[in-house]
């Protein structure tokens, strides 16, 4: 392996070169991402959301207790039915 010996600002001046192109490549992909139609979560959206795994959310599916679109073998689920399940699901403290 070669090492090669750079000054300590020349060192920085490249690092903030990096760090900028690391933020620009960050802004792209996000305006770049193809994203599920307002309203709509995918299932790793839901999972990340409500912090359970896949197959916590399929066995609710299974159950019927939230409501789902599929298309071909994506599973997309509704926003509002999500909050609205939550909310039904909610279990107040006692006074």
């Amino acid at each position: 392996m070669e090492c090669k010996l750079i000054e300590a600002a020349a060192f920085d001046e490249l690092k903030s070169i990096v760090n900028r192109l690391h933020t620009q490549a960050t802004r792209l992909a996000v305006h770049t991402t193809p994203g599920t139609p307002n309203g709509w979560l995918t299932q790793e959206e839901l999972c990340r959301i409500l912090h359970v795994t896949k197959r916590a959310l399929q066995y609710l599916r299974q159950q019927r207790k939230i409501p789902y679109t599929r298309l071909g073998n994506k599973i997309f689920f509704r926003e509002a039915d999500i909050k609205r399940m939550l909310k039904l699901n909610l279990i107040k403290p006692k006074q």
